[in-house]
């Protein structure tokens, strides 16, 4: 009967620790696991961690949903794969982080170079991003983009 105790009280403890509540640091160790999984095309990766209800915002298309942008990630990956893209550097610095309860918006800077189709790239770009804590993680649920010089 002791053990029972004492492997409820373990169960309770760990499920109250404060990975379940949402906090800056978790946020920012999910920011830095979707940049890397971006970076390399991970698009397995990249598809649990946006909400159902994703949108995607840039200053190439009109805004859209969850099922369009990880057709695009698709895409992205298969030029990764084929290096027909390759991403030498994809940064972000300048990050602020505005926390509003289980909600937060992001804003950084983002700079990216590599070539793709032969033809070299260094781009930079401001963005904005909402995350949400789904009560056990933070996902991100929105995105926007502008480019800078």
């Amino acid at each position: 009967m002791n053990k029972l105790v004492a492997i409820c009280l373990i169960l309770v403890t760990t499920s109250c620790t404060k990975e379940n509540v949402p906090s800056e640091k978790n946020l920012v160790a999910a920011i830095v696991e979707f940049n890397q999984a971006y970076k390399s095309g991970n698009v397995d990766r990249l598809t649990g961690m946006i909400t159902n209800n994703y949108v995607h915002t840039n200053a190439s298309w009109k805004s859209f949903g969850k099922e369009t942008w990880l057709g695009y990630m698709e895409d992205r990956s298969k030029k990764i794969n084929n290096g027909t893209l390759v991403v030498e550097s994809y940064e972000m610095d300048e990050l602020s982080i505005e926390m509003h309860n289980d909600t937060a918006i992001v804003t950084a800077k983002i700079s990216t170079a590599g070539s793709e189709d032969g033809e070299p790239f260094n781009k930079n770009f401001r963005v904005t991003n909402i995350w949400v804590f789904d009560g056990s993680r933070w996902l991100r649920a929105g995105f926007h983009d502008t480019h800078i010089q």
